[in-house]
């Protein structure tokens, strides 16, 4: 009896301790939230009610100097030199080169911030990087096999077409989005004619509406007109920097609407339409293309697999027999 009478006691005593402790962390945690609260009460009283301190203080005021360096070590010093070797390199660039390299990174949109000079730098560097590893893999020049010698020469090969291929890659993907992007814009700038607003603030509502490569572009355009270009000569720039064949005919129509004074609204819901059914069409064409294409990997890994699953277990018999 009196060790049940102990145990009670001592379990009242850890719930009365637990009940204290937890008492104790609620009541601090309410008065921290009402200091908060009445200091934020009177930082707005401050910032609204009160009146302006004014200063009578003749001390001149203490100037805060910048800080001249900035940026990381790695872009302050490696990204850095290696910059300055890109432009020493690019000087070199043949001008004619540099006029379709610029066209082409252009259409692409500048990817890294490439321009001709520095693509010509990187490419010329990508293949000395080329040549020196091949010259590593054959540096045993007396014991040269074919295996090596296929290895160095698949390097400089891989190093001459890989900066062509891949700025290839970019104009391509570049032009894709914006060609599947175009009949949208064409409705959006459709409803914006339809609704009243003309083709210029039409085209800021959509450039400031739409964050892909097709909004940026007008962006561009309308950054042209505000400069002081008119409506036909920013849009024949968007055309040249782009080079899509659906937005090169839609400029061609929307200028030569211009000129005879059609309406806008009209224009824009038919061209919007035709792309519709012109991007239907591609749609067909590219799955109507993929039973050709599917025939390579099959014929390369399902063939063999079937045949393996098929005459494989027939093969001990036939080896028995024979």
């Amino acid at each position: 009896m009196n060790f049940g009478w102990v145990d009670t006691g001592n379990v009242f005593l850890i719930v009365g301790s637990i009940g204290a402790l937890l008492g104790l962390g609620l009541a601090g945690y309410g008065i921290s939230v009402w200091l908060k609260r009445a200091k934020t009460i009177t930082t707005r009283l401050d910032h609204y009610v009160a009146a302006p301190v004014v200063t009578t203080s003749t001390l001149p005021a203490r100037q805060i100097i910048p800080r001249e360096i900035s940026g990381s070590l790695l872009n302050r010093t490696i990204i850095k030199w290696f910059n300055k070797i890109l432009h020493f390199l690019g000087r070199f660039t043949p001008e004619k080169m540099a006029v379709d390299l610029e066209h082409k990174l252009t259409i692409a949109g500048h990817p890294a911030n490439l321009h001709a000079a520095n693509f010509y730098a990187l490419r010329f560097l990508l293949l000395v990087s080329g040549i020196i590893l091949a010259l590593l893999i054959n540096r045993d020049f007396r014991n040269i096999d074919r295996t090596s010698l296929l290895l160095g020469g698949l390097t400089i090969g891989l190093s001459v077409i890989f900066p062509g291929v891949w700025l290839k890659g970019k104009v391509r993907s570049r032009q894709f989005e914006i060609s599947r992007g175009l009949p949208d814009a064409l409705d959006m700038l459709s409803v914006c004619a339809s609704a009243g607003l003309g083709f210029d603030q039409s085209i800021q509502k959509i450039s400031g509406y739409w964050e892909t490569e097709f909004g940026r572009e007008l962006r561009q355009v309308t950054q042209e007109m505000e400069m002081g270009l008119s409506r036909s000569e920013a849009l024949r720039n968007m055309s040249d920097r782009l080079d899509v064949d659906d937005l090169s005919r839609f400029i061609a129509i929307i200028i030569q609407a211009e000129k005879i004074g059609m309406s806008y609204a009209e224009v824009l819901h038919s061209q919007a339409l035709q792309m519709r059914v012109l991007r239907q069409y591609r749609a067909r064409e590219t799955a109507n293309k993929l039973p050709a294409k599917m025939i390579v990997p099959v014929a390369l890994f399902i063939f063999p697999a079937l045949i393996a699953v098929i005459i494989g277990p027939a093969i001990p018999i036939l080896m028995n027999l024979f």
